[in-house]
């Protein structure tokens, strides 16, 4: 029989076991394999008679039936079971439990037994529940529960026709309080953070924190939008006062974005993406500034040929970098890649978006070099992480059309491995199903001269073009990415299931891997796991985080990798 829980459970079930009055295992023939240390106190035996008992033994004579119902409901359903019955506890009475029986994915043909005193279950489930959905450090709601939060606003705001705002706050730089005082004291300041915040609006507001150094507040039924202004006064004020750590004073900056319901989006993760680039927009003023989102508009005197111009000027002064956003396996719940994604912070007009950038790129002959940058940096990226202890599996960096028909390209691709030591087998070049499409025989020849190399390619925003199955098959792929279109309506929509359920049959037999773009709710994810795609990017485990944010949320374990 096992003796530690954490070589037989996973980590969310490792962490209950604290929690649960008797977790157990047991085989087909209801055989203990193993035992928590607190069901052992509940039950009252010692860890070496329940080896020669089952769990039948424990339950009394004229309750068996009731057990051997339920055993019998999980291997005909293959689901979790419960029932209501008695446990016989050594020197005791027996004990009314309510028991639950489910497969253990991690171990075929044995099965999880909990059970929990029905005296003690109502506190115990309500003290979890509350843990889920707060956070540990501030005592703040988490962003799960911000996010049901926002969807009761939504409803309160449509069916009173009133409107409610939100507010992201974001501290600037703040891994660097974590770097030069350490993470104790980041923690004292995060918590000092969320007692002014909570102290800056009135009782009734919601206040959450959503990321390591980022918060939320929930401002419902609005005037206008000059009380949003002067709450976020309110928050700068209160965040912006000098800290004390050991005598010395630490000041912080802070950015603040925000978007109106209903005049700006429909959905929650919307919403949170639109304050977000609220925040993007906000940062060209400078200092700690505040922002309403804006859709992106350039100023009406600048033109295309200025913006190349400009751009010119950009990659000389180095204003582009790479944002990667996590690729997680939400089986094995850690981050297996990353994909990296160009960004550009222009002096005056602030963030400009990748679908205005790269297509003047394009134009202005620049795309090529932009691109060789964004693979060698990626490359690089990987073993500076490696260095640290942080091992992902690769690195996605996607390849636009003129770079892909550029003849220089593969040499270029083979320059980025000599040049960092990266395993090939460690990149994964994206590309749209046009690019391949356009023409094919071409397409074909360059990517077995890559494989060969043991680079690897995936389909990006698969199932918005036009590939034949035909074509698509006699590729030498490795992945399809489902596109965020299929993703964002799939809960409700007959017709986006219809088509991930084909897109996941197609990769199961062409034995691809599968990626799903977009994912922002629990709801989401787990149509997407019962439908048996392995992997996933999107709002719900992170957004693209330039590399130092990130590498603090890995080094903080918020996101687990391979060796961590």
């Amino acid at each position: 029989m096992h003796s530690h829980l954490q070589d037989v459970l996973s980590p969310p079930l490792a962490a209950l076991e604290q929690a649960i009055d008797f977790l157990a295992r047991i085989d087909a023939r209801g055989r203990f394999t193993y035992v928590s240390e607190p069901g052992l106190a509940f039950i009252g035996y010692h860890r070496e008679y329940l080896k020669i008992v089952t769990l039948a033994d424990l339950v009394p004579a004229n309750e068996q039936a009731i057990l051997n119902a339920t055993l019998e409901r999980v291997r005909l359903t293959r689901e979790m079971q419960r029932c209501t019955l008695h446990l016989v506890k050594t020197l005791t009475y027996p004990q009314l439990v309510e028991l639950r029986i489910l497969p253990d994915v991690s171990q075929p043909g044995e099965w999880l037994v909990v059970a929990q005193d029905m005296s003690t279950w109502a506190a115990k489930e309500e003290r979890l529940t509350y843990e889920m959905h707060h956070d540990a450090l501030t005592g703040l709601d988490n962003l799960a529960s911000a996010r049901r939060e926002i969807e009761r606003a939504k409803h309160e705001a449509n069916a009173t026709e009133s409107q409610f705002a939100l507010l992201l706050i974001d501290v600037d730089e703040y891994y660097r309080v974590n770097q030069a005082f350490g993470y104790e004291a980041g923690d004292l300041v995060l918590a000092e953070i969320a007692m002014r915040l909570k102290s800056a609006v009135h009782a009734r507001e919601f206040v959450a924190r959503c990321d390591s150094d980022s918060f939320l507040v929930l401002l419902r039924n609005i005037p206008g939008r000059a009380y949003v202004q002067e709450v976020a006064r309110r928050i700068s004020d209160a965040i912006l006062q000098p800290y004390t750590h050991h005598g010395q004073n630490l000041q912080l900056s802070i950015k603040i974005g925000a978007v109106v319901f209903p005049d700006a989006a429909n959905d929650n993760g919307q919403l949170l993406r639109l304050a977000d680039e609220a925040i993007v927009q906000a940062r060209k003023e400078g200092g700690s500034s505040f922002a309403f989102y804006a859709p992106y508009s350039l100023p009406a005197r600048t033109d295309t040929l200025k913006l190349e111009s400009d751009m010119h000027n950009g990659i000389r002064n180095g204003e582009f970098s790479l944002h990667y956003q996590p690729i997680y396996d939400p089986f094995d719940e850690r981050v297996v890649g990353i994909e990296a994604l160009m960004r550009w912070q222009h002096p005056v007009h602030g963030a400009v978006p990748p679908g205005v950038f790269i297509p003047l790129a394009e134009s202005a002959g620049l795309i090529g070099f932009l691109g060789d940058w964004a693979l060698r940096n990626a490359c690089m990226q990987l073993m500076q992480w490696d260095r640290l202890g942080i091992y992902l599996e690769y690195a996605s960096v996607n390849v636009s059309a003129q770079q892909f028909r550029d003849t220089r390209f593969p040499s270029v691709v083979r320059d980025a491995v000599t040049l960092t030591g990266i395993s090939p087998r460690r990149i994964v070049l994206e590309i749209t199903e046009s690019v391949l499409m356009h023409d094919p025989l071409h397409a074909k020849g360059l990517l077995e001269d890559l494989t060969a190399l043991g680079i690897r390619f995936a389909v990006d925003d698969f199932g918005t073009g036009y590939s034949s199955l035909a074509y698509l098959q006699s590729f030498p792929l490795a992945t399809l990415k489902i596109d965020r279109r299929f993703i964002t309506d799939l809960p409700t929509s007959r017709n986006d299931q219809a088509i991930v359920d084909a897109v996941v049959g197609l990769a199961r037999t062409l034995e691809l891997q599968l990626v799903a773009e977009g994912v922002e709710t629990q709801e989401q994810l787990g149509m997407l796991t019962a439908r048996g795609c392995h992997l996933i990017q999107g709002w719900l485990i992170c957004k693209a985080l330039p590399s130092a944010e990130l590498t603090e949320k890995f080094q903080q374990g918020m996101l687990r990798t391979q060796k961590q």
